[in-house]
């Protein structure tokens, strides 16, 4: 087995918020449920080649998919050997009310991520923590956290008249700056370096980015396929830097982030 860091996969490719900058780009995205199939597809075509030190299930927010917790049985037998984690912003965790057991048996820790400090998202989002309140109460076992992940909000790209731009940096500096440096993501079967270049197509289909010369290194990006040699695999897991982290900012731009629960981009 080839050890890993970590490895991400998407069960939903669109989010109920609209979080400005989001490296996943759920704030453009719609849609995209992820089935049962299309998880075991992804899951079978590197279970027995990688062990990632933690697997993570997020989207887009999981909790829009309704088989999320087949996904996350089927998860945890293909990557038994990993700490297990669901991301959620936690605004649909009523529709899933099995979710807590199946968290606990199958060993996930659930984590809820909190999109900002803005008085009308706070006010909606006293309601996710009343969820979360009451099954820390009634599942005492259940390991469940919440993430400020506005805390560590930066601008990834810039926006002009609708496009959206790379910001322009050294690669070394980029990917130093980088806070997902770390989070290989498991899409189309295929492994990626990163959220920001396994989601791109999908993010210039959606803004008509095909003309801007300025992103093809991302087009250019080519993901290691089932079909890589372990050789090739140990290289992409030691290989820190590359071209196309010189299309990321190479320090933390802050910006105003409003609030995520307004209409979608």
């Amino acid at each position: 087995m080839i050890h890993c860091r970590s490895l991400e996969f998407h069960v939903v490719h669109g989010c109920n918020l609209s979080c400005q900058q989001c490296s996943h780009y759920s704030n453009f995205l719609r849609g995209g449920i992820v089935t049962v199939e299309e998880a075991r597809e992804n899951f079978d075509a590197w279970c027995k080649r990688i062990q990632p030190k933690r697997f993570t299930i997020l989207g887009g927010e999981p909790t829009l998919n309704p088989n999320l917790c087949r996904i996350l049985v089927m998860g945890r037998w293909k990557f038994r050997r990993s700490h297990r984690l669901l991301v959620s912003n936690g605004f649909f965790l009523h529709r899933h009310p099995g979710l807590p057991k199946v968290l606990i048996n199958q060993g996930y820790k659930l984590e809820i991520s909190q999109h900002g400090t803005s008085p009308a998202y706070l006010e909606k989002f006293a309601a996710v923590q009343e969820t979360i309140a009451k099954w820390r109460r009634d599942h005492p076992s259940l390991r469940i956290g919440i993430r400020q992940s506005h805390s560590g909000w930066r601008r990834q790209y810039n926006m002009a008249d609708g496009k959206a731009l790379p910001i322009l940096s050294n690669p070394r500096d980029g990917w130093k700056a980088c806070i997902q440096k770390r989070c290989s993501q498991l899409h189309k079967t295929m492994i990626w370096k990163c959220p920001a270049l396994a989601y791109f197509s999908q993010l210039e289909r959606k803004l008509k980015l095909q003309d801007i010369p300025a992103w093809q290194l991302f087009r250019d990006y080519k993901a290691i396929p089932p079909t890589a040699t372990d050789a090739e695999l140990r290289h992409f897991f030691a290989t820190e830097e590359i071209l196309q982290c010189g299309l990321c900012p190479d320090h933390k731009i802050p910006f105003m982030h409003a609030d995520p629960t307004m209409a979608r981009s």
